[in-house]
Order: structure tokens, then C-alpha cells, then sequence
């Protein structure tokens, strides 16, 4: 594949996430590589919002050492924090809501990573939308949350694939949490091909967090946004749960806290109120599918 398809292809890519992530009047800022506003320290192709957001090392390109990338692993949804063997090649996506530190203005932002092996697919169709749990056939379209400053990025790797990053800045925190408990989807459509992720978002004593796959059956609720602790220090607040599916509900699969337990990160800490969370129930439009990648 020449160097001028595999632009086209991310034109086109970029083109149609346009079309379903601002709204039509406007004409938005298509950045390809260099110039996006979003930092990363350890060049993974991961900005370091969303290495908090996922729970990985925002200074190491491969948090676990185990020669698998952060990038290829996030976008898998595996492991990133304990070394295993890679997962199966595929078409892959993922999508990532961060927000500012605390007390920072500034919107939240929707970060779409997708890796493809092989042959770059013909991408037909980009849907995102944000679903509330009371209202499960409601699908709010993003292009009403979204403005009109969309970053694209691509990296072509030598044993990876091709990465792509679409990142859109939307609503403040401050709004977004009006609207939760909440999940944020996205549906690529490529040739035979459809692709589905989505995260699901809280509030919690104040915060907005979010479910982050942490291993086989266990999850972590993390902060999309940093939490200052100091000047010159953050505290990432990694509380460990395990789920028990206790029913279902008009807004999807309800399911209760049975453990709860600090975990250290990396160097970052756990909340003392981790325990406290036990016997919460928490509803999740389409269950615990797709939370993983395997």
C-alpha cells in the first residue's frame, strides 16, 4: 500500500469522524501528525491524559516490560499492567473520555484509537454517541457535546500495524456530569467489518470515574482527570473491585461490589475510601460485554 492511499484512507477516516463529532455549520481543524495540544512524555502514541485514564505509565512506552507496546495492549483492551503473551491480530478500537486536573478549565476530551494489521481497511462509516442508563434505546449523538478542533494522528509501526488517534474536545466536566451515570460508544464500519467500544462513566464522591478493565474479572474505578494532590504531584485513586451480576434493570445489567481492595499503580496511590465501596450496585447498559479484549 503507497504512502498516498494510507493518507487517503486517514483523510477519509478523518473526514467521516468529522461528520458524526461536530456539527455540520462549522468547519473544523484537521491535525495529521504534529501540533496537537495533547502531551506524551514516552512518544507510546498514548497522550499522558489518557495513560492516567487507562491505568498505564505516562514515562514508560511499556508499563509492563513484557515487549507488547502500551498502545497495542490498550487498544486490545489486555493487560497493559502485568506481562502476558500479545493477543490475537485484529481490526481494534477503543475509546477514552479524559478531563483537566481538578479545578482546571477546560473540556473534556474523546480520544478514538484504532490499530490495523495487514491491510488498511476502507473505513465506510464512524458513529459515537453517548447512552444514559434509564434511557437504553437513546442514543445522544456526540456532535451536540463535541467542538470543532479534531487531532489526527497515524503511526505506521514495523511488527505493529498502522495506529490512528482521533481526539475531540467536548464538554466541560462540569456539564458532562449532569448527564451521569452514563457509557460513551463508538461504531467503526469498515468492509465486512464492524467494530464496537465504549466506556462507562460515574460519579462518584465528586469525581467523575470510570470503569477500567485491570485483569480477568476485576476492575478498577479510575478518575478521568488527574487529581492534584501537590504542586508538583498527582494521586491516581486505583480502587480494585470485583463484580457479581445481581439482575437486571430498565437501564441494563446490574451488578454488585463484592470486593473492593487498594492496588498499587505503578507509583501511583489508592484511596483509603476503596473498602468503602463494597455492596454498591452499579448498572451497566450491556453488562460486562466487550470490557475486555479476549
Amino acid at each position: 500500500m503507497t504512502g498516498k492511499t494510507t493518507y487517503s484512507l486517514l483523510l477519509a477516516a478523518a473526514l467521516c469522524a468529522v461528520a458524526w463529532l461536530t456539527a455540520p455549520a462549522r468547519q473544523p481543524l484537521l491535525v495529521a501528525g504534529g501540533g496537537t495540544p495533547l502531551t506524551d512524555q514516552d512518544d507510546d502514541f498514548l497522550p499522558d491524559v489518557v495513560e492516567w485514564a487507562v491505568l498505564t505509565s505516562a514515562t514508560n512506552a511499556d508499563t509492563d516490560n513484557d515487549q507488547i507496546p502500551d498502545f497495542v495492549e490498550v487498544v486490545q483492551r489486555g493487560n497493559p499492567r502485568a506481562p502476558g503473551a500479545p493477543l490475537p491480530y485484529d481490526y481494534e478500537a477503543r475509546v477514552v473520555v479524559t478531563a483537566p486536573p481538578v479545578g482546571t478549565p477546560g473540556p473534556t476530551w474523546l480520544h478514538l484509537l484504532f490499530r490495523f494489521v495487514g491491510s488498511t481497511p476502507a473505513l465506510n462509516g464512524l458513529e459515537t454517541w453517548l447512552q444514559v442508563p434509564g434511557y437504553p434505546g437513546l442514543h445522544v449523538p456526540l456532535s451536540l457535546l463535541a467542538f470543532d478542533d479534531l487531532v489526527v494522528r497515524q503511526r505506521q509501526t514495523a511488527n505493529d500495524g498502522l495506529w490512528v488517534y482521533v481526539g475531540v474536545p467536548m464538554i466541560s466536566e462540569a456539564v458532562l456530569q449532569q448527564m451521569l451515570p452514563c457509557s460513551i460508544h463508538a461504531r467503526a464500519s469498515f468492509v465486512g467489518r464492524v467494530v464496537t467500544t465504549g466506556v462507562k462513566l460515574f460519579y462518584v464522591q465528586g469525581q467523575t470515574v470510570s470503569l477500567v478493565p485491570f485483569g480477568e474479572g476485576s476492575f478498577a474505578l479510575q478518575t478521568i482527570g488527574l487529581q492534584s494532590m501537590s504542586t508538583n504531584s498527582y494521586s491516581n485513586k486505583v480502587c480494585l473491585l470485583e463484580l457479581r451480576e445481581a439482575g437486571s434493570g430498565p437501564g441494563g445489567t446490574v451488578y454488585e461490589v463484592t470486593a473492593a481492595e487498594c492496588e498499587d499503580c505503578n507509583e501511583l496511590e489508592c484511596s483509603p475510601s476503596c473498602p468503602q465501596s463494597v455492596g454498591w450496585l452499579i448498572t451497566l447498559p450491556g453488562g460486562l460485554q466487550g470490557m475486555f479484549g479476549h
